[in-house]
């Protein structure tokens, strides 16, 4: 009887051992499985990343400017996919082809393009921010204060984008659109 008793409480403790390994296992797949729902639902904050490599190379700049370089880039691109529905492009970025050289609104692209990849407005809307842009340029008005209203209907379109069809959010974006519009009229 003792033996068998012995052999019981062996068993017991096996059992036990077992029953840790088995918890210590159940645990680190909790844990796993914790790690990989929280995974799942983390939220991401700050910008996104962006991949500017192809500036990065070529002009060994801070990784700032290579990524604004990038959305300049994008922003010759809406105004290249534009064609004849930006009639005055050239105000914004040409080629002279006489001196080999660029004139470009950077900034202006800049927000253009950032309209096109970052917020991802609709092509239509694009080109028509392009179009108000162009006048405005023509009209004589400063890169950086069009730089400054396109920001403005940017900023006014993400705060509007959980609820568009709200009176005030209807506002925020007019009241953006014909700032813009302001300076597309003659300057004194």
């Amino acid at each position: 009887m003792g033996q068998h008793s012995f052999s019981v409480a062996a068993t017991e403790k096996n059992q036990s051992q077992s029953f840790c390994t088995i918890s210590v296992a159940a645990t680190e797949i909790r844990l796993l499985w914790r790690t990989i729902i929280m995974e799942e639902k983390k939220k991401k904050r700050g910008r996104p990343k962006v991949d500017a490599s192809l500036t990065e190379t070529v002009y060994r700049e801070s990784r700032r400017q290579a990524v604004n370089r990038k959305y300049v880039f994008d922003g010759v691109g809406v105004l290249m996919d534009g064609g004849e529905q930006i009639p005055d492009n050239k105000l914004l970025y040409n080629l002279v082809e006489s001196k080999e050289e660029f004139v470009s609104r950077n900034g202006i692209l800049e927000q253009i393009g950032r309209m096109d990849q970052q917020d991802h407005a609709s092509f239509d809307d694009c080109v028509y921010i392009a179009n108000l842009a162009a006048a405005a340029v023509k009209a004589g008005a400063k890169s950086r204060d069009i730089e400054k209203a396109i920001r403005a209907v940017r900023m006014a379109l993400k705060q509007a984008a959980p609820d568009p069809e709200a009176e005030e959010n209807l506002y925020r974006v007019g009241a953006a659109v014909k700032a813009l519009k302001r300076l597309s009229e003659k300057q004194e």
